[in-house]
């Protein structure tokens, strides 16, 4: 580069002393050429003026001394005079050589004008003035005294050969000079300006070299430059600082990111372009973060993830598994693979806790597609929950491809493992609330939520309910003899077989010690009454263990009624079911009774419905 600039510099001064050579060189010629015209015009004003005075004294025939002295002159390589017809006819022609010579000496006689031609070769430059005489009767002498002529007519002329080779030897010595000059000048300049850009190159090319480098990701790189001068230094200063604070930058923003976020490996080499990456990440993270915040439960956060794990990182063919400890067993929460998944508690994923993948061993899992590539991770929400993810690759290729975006599927469920455990707990909060421990039933004050929903919607869509209150016969013997812990097994016993023998759309309520509530949904006067029976039946043939390992039996007494039919309010439905329970029981237990209005004994009682 310095090389480079140094010969245009060089170059553009030698131009330009070659332009200036050029131009002296025609200079000195054209001044040369423009003397000798000048020469030619005086000698032939001189030779006019010497013939005319011949011609007044007389002398004319003595003449030719006079022309010979002149042609002698210094510069003057040839002279002749050329008489024009009018003279020729008057006086006769004339010595031998003052005819017509060539074309220019008769052009001069016709058109009265001088010309002028430059003869050029090797060796000499010569030029030729042929000048015209015009007669004229106002002039001194008076050329009319003499010629029988008319005014304006050509008398003759005269033609000069001046010598002028010394004038283009001069311009080109002068060139010469000049390109001397000019060769030692820029010689001179070259190695001043080689001198001085040196350190000017010197910082440029280590400038470059630092930004080409920064430019492939590399910001280690610094400027160098050996010149002590100010202005370099501070250059190489600020560039210097400029890099320290952007490597210092980009490092602790990778640092600090790496402590919370899983890089994936394939980031890009560039420091400032893996930082835009990173920041990036960081943003959509944020902003998932964000969303799932609002979300209402699980499924919508696992809809979110499944969502992302489609649509943004570019999973095709997964599904996401959700597991864990409380009853919580394994489920598919969002299903996105090509062909239909079926879940296998053997699944050596959920088995081991540990990844699996089809490269690490020859059919490693027995359950999985061995004809495809296959990945499961399992990702531990908390101690509790747990959420599976297998994907299906269709060549080991893009197996390989998917792990490297295991770090970034990573961040999204480590996002999402917060809100995941809120909710989970939050799920857990709402059915240990609404649900009895020991029969996983749901408990009183679920009955309540539940039946303002129900009752609305059976109202505006003329739904009709069962209802059937349901009570052990003679349980308080079975605490009395066995203990409460017994009692407990009897209570469980019936949950057992209430959920054995509802459909799925009812629904059972433990409504208080050995009492319990059934919910039929559009369940008719002989379906309720069919249920009440099944119920009554499984419950008397199950066996009850007592501490002793003696079993023992117990049966039922079952009162049951009808919404809307026997009232619009379903509370009402179930006090009628109760007294329809306490009806059954006086009736001898162990049987089913429907509601009927003539239970209620008395006036005053039947007022209050």
């Amino acid at each position: 580069m310095q090389k480079k600039l140094s010969l245009i510099i060089v170059g553009t001064i030698f131009i330009s002393f070659m332009l200036l050579m050029v131009i002296s060189a025609l200079s000195i010629r054209n001044l040369g050429i423009k003397n000798a015209e000048e020469k030619a015009q005086i000698i032939a004003n001189l030779v006019q003026d010497g013939l005319s005075a011949h011609m007044l004294s007389g002398t004319m025939a003595q003449r030719e001394f006079f022309l010979k002295k002149i042609s002698t002159a210094k510069g003057v390589d040839a002279l002749w005079v050329v008489r024009s017809n009018s003279v020729i006819n008057q006086f006769g022609k004339g010595f031998s050589n003052e005819v017509a010579r060539d074309s220019i000496d008769e052009e001069a006689l016709n058109s009265a004008t001088v010309h002028k031609q430059i003869i050029e070769d090797s060796g000499t430059v010569k030029l030729r003035v042929t000048t015209p005489y015009i007669a004229t009767e106002h002039g001194t002498p008076n050329c009319m005294q003499c010629h029988q002529t008319k005014e304006g007519e050509v008398l003759g002329s005269i033609s000069i050969v001046f010598d002028i080779t010394e004038a283009r030897t001069n311009g080109i010595l002068n060139a010469l000079m000049i390109l001397g000059f000019s060769i030692v000048i820029m010689l001179l300049v070259f190695m001043i300006i080689n001198r001085s850009m040196r350190p000017l190159m010197e910082i440029f090319h280590s400038i470059t070299f630092v930004m080409n480098k920064a430019q492939e990701g590399e910001y280690v790189r610094r400027v160098r430059c050996s010149s002590q001068e100010k202005e370099y230094q501070n250059v190489k200063f600020g560039i210097n600082s400029l890099l320290d604070k952007l490597e210092g930058t980009l490092t602790d923003i990778e640092m600090t990111v790496k402590k919370f976020l899983a890089l994936s490996p394939n980031h890009q080499p560039d420091l400032l372009l893996e930082t835009q990456s990173i920041v990036h990440e960081l943003s959509d993270i944020y902003q998932f973060k964000r969303t799932i915040e609002f979300d209402e439960d699980k499924e919508q956060v696992y809809h979110r993830i499944g969502s992302i794990l489609q649509h943004d990182i570019g999973l095709k063919d997964f599904v996401l598994i959700e597991s864990g400890k409380n009853d919580i067993h394994p489920n598919i929460v969002f299903d996105a693979s090509s062909q239909k998944r079926s879940i296998n508690l053997n699944c050596r994923a959920l088995r081991t806790k540990q990844t699996v993948t089809s490269d690490q061993f020859r059919d490693i899992c027995g359950l999985c597609n061995t004809s495809a590539s296959h990945l499961c991770i399992p990702y531990l929400i908390s101690s509790d929950l747990e959420l599976l993810l297998s994907i299906w690759e269709r060549t080991p290729e893009e197996l390989t491809h998917t792990k490297t975006l295991l770090p970034k599927i990573q961040n999204y469920i480590d996002a999402a493992r917060p809100e995941l455990v809120s909710k989970n707990l939050t799920e857990i909060l709402k059915v240990s609330s609404t649900t009895d421990a020991l029969t996983e039933l749901y408990n009183r004050k679920y009955l309540d939520e539940y039946i303002e929903k129900a009752l609305s919607q059976a109202k505006r869509n003329g739904i009709i309910y069962g209802i059937l209150m349901i009570d052990i016969d003679w349980f308080k013997m079975v605490n009395d003899t066995y203990g409460h812990d017994i009692g407990d097994r009897a209570i469980k016993a019936l949950s057992q077989a209430l959920k054995a023998n509802i459909r799925e759309s009812d629904t059972a309520f433990r409504f208080g010690g050995e009492e319990f509530l059934v919910l039929l949904y559009e369940c008719e006067d002989a379906m309720v009454m069919q249920i009440a029976e099944k119920i009554r039946l499984a419950f008397e043939k199950m066996p009850i263990q007592s501490n002793t390992s003696a079993t023992f039996y117990k049966t039922l007494s079952v009162g049951a009624s009808i919404f809307p039919k026997d009232s619009d309010s379903l509370l009402k439905c179930i006090k009628f079911a109760d007294i329809a329970l306490y009806n059954a029981k006086d009736s001898g237990r162990n049987c089913c009774k429907r509601f009927d209005p003539s239970m209620i004994e008395t006036k005053e009682l039947r007022n209050d419905f």
